[in-house]
C-alpha cells in the first residue's frame, strides 16, 4: 500500500481533468461483520456520488457507471476491508483511481468538484516529508530516506563506500614511495612510514568531500529536505566542517551505526526531526504574531484565495473541518461565495492546492491550535 506523502499530494492535485472525485471514511481493521458495515458504508458514499455526478454534472448512466467502475469493485472485497487502518481516502477522475490507507482517523465525505479534496491528508504529510539520514563511519556509510514510518536504503553514484576505498592509493604510495642513491638499493629511503594526526584529519576531510559532492548533487535543495547525521562522538564535528548541504540538522544521532539495524536508525532519526519539523510551525506562528497589522498577514479568505493563485502565499494554516464553497475568477481578481457546492468548489482547498502549487507551506491544525481562533490565516511572500 502506497504511503501518503507530499509528493502524493503534488500529484493529486496536478489533475486537471474533471470529475475528481475525492471520498473519505473512517476505518478500522476488524473481523468479518464489521467489514460489512463499512463496505455499505462506502457502497453509501458512492451512491451519493453517483447522483451528484447524474444529476448535477449531467453525466450519461454508462460513463458513470465506467468512471466508478474500480472504486464500486472495492464493495464486495472483504478482504480489503478486513485490512484498514484508521481512515480510507479514495480518488477518482477520467485519469486516476487511487485509494490511501492512512493511520489517522478520517470524517466521512465524498466530494465531486473540479479538484480533489486534499485538506484531510495534510495532517499526514504536515511532519511526514521526506529527510535524510546519513549513516557515517570509516568502515562504510549508507543514506536512507525516510518519512516519519518509513525508511529505505538509497544508492548515489560517486559516494565512497569507505574510507579505505579514498585512501587504497594512498596507502600503495606509501608502501611503493622511496628514493634510492644512485644504483645502491641499501642506501633507499622510505616515506610515509608514520602518519601523523593530521595527516589522518586531511583523509578523513577528504572522504567526507566526496560524501558531501555526492549528496548534493542527489539531494534536491527545493523541497529543503533535512539531513541528519548518525555517527561516533568524534566524526560529527569533522563533516559539520566541510558539509555543503545547507539543511544540514545541528543535532546528529550519536552512536555507531555498523551495529545497528534501520528500523533503530529511524526510531532515533524521527524524535530529532520530529522536534525539527515542530520548531517549524511554531516559528511560523511566532512569525504571524509578529506580522499582524504590517499587510504581510491576513486572516480573510477572499484576500487568500487571490494571493493564493497569485503565488503570494509562503505559509497557510487552515482550521480543520471548515468549508467555504464559491469559486474565484482570477481575470476579475473576484472571489464569488455560495451556499452550497452545486457547480461551487470548496476555497479553503483551493486556496491549500494553490499554495502548494506554487511552493508555499501548508498545515491544517485543530481548533484549540490555530492562533486567535482563525479559520485561515496566510503569511506573504511580499
Amino acid at each position: 500500500m502506497q504511503e501518503v506523502t507530499k509528493q502524493v499530494i503534488e500529484r493529486l492535485i496536478e489533475e486537471k481533468e474533471e470529475p475528481c472525485i475525492s471520498i473519505y471514511m473512517p476505518t478500522r481493521a476488524t473481523v468479518s461483520s464489521e467489514a460489512k458495515k463499512m463496505s455499505i458504508q462506502f457502497k453509501s458514499l458512492l451512491n451519493y456520488v453517483k447522483k451528484e455526478l447524474l444529476e448535477s454534472r449531467n453525466m450519461d448512466s454508462r460513463d458513470t457507471e465506467e468512471l466508478l467502475k474500480p472504486a464500486t469493485s472495492l464493495i464486495g472485497d472483504l478482504v480489503f476491508w478486513k485490512n484498514q487502518k484508521e481512515g480510507l481516502a479514495v480518488f477518482i477522475s477520467p485519469k486516476q483511481f487511487s485509494y490511501f490507507r492512512v493511520k489517522s482517523p478520517l470524517p466521512e465525505k465524498a466530494i465531486v468538484s473540479q479538484y480533489f479534496y486534499i485538506i484531510p491528508l495534510i495532517p499526514e504529510v504536515m511532519f511526514n516529508e521526506y529527510y535524510y539520514v546519513l549513516t557515517l563511519s570509516k568502515n562504510q556509510n549508507s543514506i536512507f530516506r525516510c518519512t516519519k514510518g518509513s525508511i529505505e536504503k538509497i544508492e548515489i553514484e560517486d559516494i565512497p563506500k569507505s574510507l579505505k576505498e579514498v585512501s587504497k592509493f594512498k596507502e600503495s604510495e606509501k608502501i611503493l614511495s622511496f628514493h634510492t642513491s644512485g644504483s645502491d638499493a641499501s642506501g633507499a629511503i622510505f616515506h610515509g612510514m608514520g602518519e601523523s594526526d593530521t595527516e589522518k584529519k586531511n583523509e578523513l576531510l577528504q572522504y567526507f568531500r566526496q560524501i558531501d559532492q555526492g549528496l548534493n548533487k542527489y539531494l534536491d535543495k527545493k523541497s529543503k529536505s533535512p539531513l541528519l547525521i548518525m555517527s561516533v562522538k568524534e566524526l560529527f564535528p569533522i563533516y559539520r566542517e566541510i558539509n555543503s548541504y545547507p539543511y544540514l540538522l545541528e543535532e546528529n544521532i550519536e552512536g555507531n551505526p555498523d551495529e545497528v539495524t534501520p528500523d533503530v536508525i529511524l526510531k532515533n532519526a524521527w524524535e530529532i526531526v520530529a522536534k525539527y519539523f515542530n520548531r517549524k510551525l511554531d516559528d511560523i506562528v511566532e512569525t504571524y504574531h509578529n506580522w499582524k497589522g504590517t499587510g504581510k498577514t491576513s486572516t480573510q479568505l477572499e484576500d487568500i484565495v487571490s494571493a493564493s493563485y497569485f503565488s503570494r502565499v509562503e505559509q497557510l494554516l487552515i482550521k480543520n473541518n471548515v468549508t467555504q464553497f464559491g469559486n474565484f475568477d482570477p481575470e476579475e481578481n473576484h472571489v464569488y461565495l455560495a451556499e452550497d457546492g452545486n457547480g461551487q468548489y470548496d476555497l479553503y482547498n483551493f486556496a491549500a492546492i494553490k499554495t502548494i502549487s506554487n511552493g508555499g507551506q501548508v498545515y491544517v491544525l485543530d481548533d484549540e491550535h490555530m492562533p486567535d481562533g482563525e479559520s485561515i490565516i496566510a503569511l506573504y511572500r511580499f
